[in-house]
């Protein structure tokens, strides 16, 4: 007797242009796109190996994070964040992760706190090490872990869309001689 696969189980295929996306923001946040850098599209198309249909839709999505800007008639490029944008989106972050911060307090278990001690001491050894990628990583996953205990599904959306236009500009923050420490 065969068995029809179970729904729930399947892997869901994620559409091309979420993949191209998500490679796109990699290469926005590794600097292979710079800030204020216009897109050769047909180039990057080609690199990837894809028509211009998906590029443009993944750039449609990037648009709308915040990351592409998009120019009609001239094309898009990545997102520049002026000191001013800076100055002004981090008191916001702040203000969300708080929140976020409050309402786990309130929600957090034993274990969960037994994982964020992990993630520090974690966080700390990279910073010590001066291993940036992995500071970064164990930081990132401090911050997700808090806002999965706060428990806001709208809070956390924010949250992560924010994160991803400050994730432009945090990596090269830390860069700063002594930053990753005083973090």
């Amino acid at each position: 007797m065969t068995l029809a696969p179970d729904s729930r189980n399947a892997k869901k295929r994620v559409p091309l242009y979420e993949e191209v996306a998500e490679r796109l923001r990699q290469k926005i946040y590794d600097y292979a796109l710079p800030p204020g850098e216009w897109i050769d599209e047909p180039a990057l198309a080609e690199e990837l190996g894809i028509s211009r249909t998906p590029l443009r839709e993944s750039l449609k999505l990037l648009a709308a994070e915040g990351l592409v800007q998009l120019d009609a008639g001239r094309g898009s490029r990545v997102t520049r964040l002026t000191l001013e944008d800076l100055n002004q989106l981090f008191p916001v972050m702040a203000m969300l992760e708080g929140r976020c911060a409050h309402d786990a307090v309130k929600r957090i278990d034993a274990a969960g706190v037994q994982r964020l001690e992990e993630l520090h001491a974690a966080m700390e050894a990279a910073a010590t090490a001066g291993d940036l990628a992995e500071y970064y990583r164990n930081n990132y996953l401090i911050h997700e872990t808090v806002q999965q205990y706060a428990g806001n599904p709208w809070l956390i959306r924010v949250t992560h869309d924010l994160h991803r236009i400050l994730k432009m500009h945090r990596g090269r923050q830390l860069l700063t001689p002594g930053r990753m420490a005083q973090s």
